[in-house]
C-alpha cells in the first residue's frame, strides 16, 4: 500500500518527507481514516479510527469490512460504489452504528484508492464525527430562541410586575382583616404565594434577556458547593437522601461570579433531591475536566475544573435529553422550564458547558465545566 503520492514534501533537502511517512500524517489527523483492499479487507486504520469504532489497529487490520461496518449498510454501499465499474467517489451524513456503543452522528466521505498506474487498488474512507457540530447548531437555535424569548420578557416584565406588586398588597390588607375566617386566610396565602411565583418566573424570563454583567474573581469551587449543599441539607434529610462528596483537593480555583454560580450549583442540587427518594444517594463530585475544548476566543492552554452532580432519580427520558436546556420545556407537573435554562445561559457566559447524561430508572448526571483561573 506504500504510495508515493502521499509522502508530504518539504521546500528544502526533503528531511521532513524523509522523517514523516504518510502513515505518520494520517495517523495525526482527527478525522478517522480507514483503508481498505479490493476484496475489502482493512489494510489501515488510524488512532481517530480505532476511538470511533472502539476497536484497536491491531483487531482491526486485515480483517473484512463487511465484518466491521455490518451494521453500517450505507457505508458499505458507498465502499462498493468506490471499487464497482464507476469508480465513483461519494459523500454521506449518517449515523455509525458502534459495536456494543450505541450511535455516532459521522460525515462521511468514501473515494477509490489509486495504485502507481492508476489502477483502483482499494479505497479510502474518511469519517467526521458530528457531535460537536450537532451541539455547536444546537447552541445557535437555542440562543435564537433566547434572543426573541428575551425581547418579549424585557417588554413584559415591566409592564406585568407593577400589576402583581398592587395585587400583592391588596391580598396582604386584605389578609390582615380576616384573620377570623381561616377559610378567608388561606385563599388569601394561596393569591399571595401565586403572585410571588409568577414574579419568581418574571425574574427568571429577566435572568435569560439581560447581559450577563458578570462580577469575574477567583473562587474555591469546593467553598461554594460546601455553601449549597449546607442549603439543602434539611431537605435531604426529609427526602431521605444521603450526601456524598467526592472532590479533587489539588484543584485550581475557577474563574466566576460568585452568586450566579452558587445559584447554578443549588438550581442542580435542588432538582436533583426532587429526583430522589429515601435510601437514594446524591454524589457531588469534582475533577480536571480533560473533554472540554475550549471555545473560540479562549487560549488553547485554558484548563478546565468540572463539577458533576449525579443521582439515583427516575432518570430523564432520551427522547427529552435534546430539550431539557431549552426555556419552558419541563416534566414537573409545577415547573416553569426556565431553571436549566438559566443554568445552561449562565455557565455559557462563564465561557463552559453545562451537559447531562442519563438512563430511564438509573439517574442523572449533571456535568458543569468551568475555566480555571490562568497561571
Amino acid at each position: 500500500m506504500h504510495n508515493p503520492r502521499l509522502m508530504p514534501t518539504a521546500p528544502h533537502s526533503g528531511t521532513l518527507a524523509a522523517e514523516v511517512s504518510w502513515q505518520d500524517v494520517l495517523t495525526s489527523l482527527e478525522d478517522a481514516v480507514l483503508v481498505v483492499d479490493r476484496v475489502r479487507a482493512l489494510s489501515f486504520v488510524n488512532q481517530a479510527a480505532e476511538t470511533l469504532t472502539g476497536r484497536s489497529a491491531r483487531s482491526l487490520l486485515a480483517r473484512d469490512a463487511r465484518d466491521l461496518f455490518r451494521a453500517n449498510g450505507w457505508l458499505l454501499d458507498m465502499v462498493d460504489n468506490s471499487l464497482g465499474p464507476d469508480e465513483s467517489t461519494s459523500r454521506a451524513e449518517n449515523d455509525f452504528v458502534k459495536p456494543r456503543r450505541g450511535t455516532v452522528p459521522v460525515s462521511a466521505l468514501v473515494s477509490p484508492l489509486r495504485d502507481r498506474r492508476g489502477q483502483v487498488a482499494g479505497s479510502v474512507l474518511l469519517l467526521r464525527d458530528r457531535t460537536l457540530r450537532q451541539a455547536m447548531e444546537e447552541d445557535l437555535r437555542r440562543s435564537d430562541r433566547l434572543a426573541l424569548l428575551g425581547k418579549v420578557a424585557a417588554a413584559l416584565a415591566h409592564e406585568i410586575k407593577n400589576p402583581l406588586g398592587g395585587i400583592k398588597g391588596a391580598a396582604q390588607l386584605i389578609r390582615a382583616e380576616v384573620t377570623h375566617d381561616v377559610s378567608l386566610v388561606e385563599n388569601t396565602d394561596i393569591m399571595i404565594r401565586e403572585v410571588d411565583r409568577v414574579n419568581q418566573l418574571l425574574d427568571q424570563l429577566l435572568d435569560l434577556a439581560r447581559p450577563a454583567g458578570l462580577h469575574l474573581e477567583p473562587l474555591n469551587v469546593h467553598e461554594l458547593l460546601e455553601h449549597v449543599l449546607r442549603l439543602e441539607a434539611p431537605a435531604a434529610d426529609a427526602a431521605g437522601v444521603r450526601i456524598q462528596r467526592s472532590f479533587d483537593p489539588s484543584l485550581p480555583p475557577v474563574t466566576g461570579d460568585r452568586g450566579r454560580l452558587i445559584q447554578v450549583f443549588l438550581n442542580l442540587v435542588k432538582n436533583a433531591l426532587q429526583a430522589m427518594g429515601p435510601g437514594d444517594c446524591l454524589t457531588v463530585a469534582s475533577h480536571m475536566d480533560t473533554d472540554f475544548l475550549p471555545r473560540t476566543g479562549q487560549t488553547a492552554g485554558t484548563k478546565f475544573v468540572r463539577v458533576d452532580v449525579c443521582d439515583e432519580g427516575t432518570g430523564i427520558d432520551e427522547a427529552d435529553l435534546p430539550h431539557i436546556f431549552s426555556p419552558f420545556f419541563t416534566r414537573k407537573r409545577r415547573g416553569t422550564g426556565l431553571g436549566l435554562a438559566v443554568c445552561d445561559t449562565t455557565v455559557k457566559e462563564h465561557g463552559g458547558r453545562l451537559s447531562v447524561e442519563s438512563r430511564v430508572g438509573e439517574g442523572s448526571v449533571f456535568k458543569v465545566s468551568l475555566p480555571a483561573q490562568q497561571d
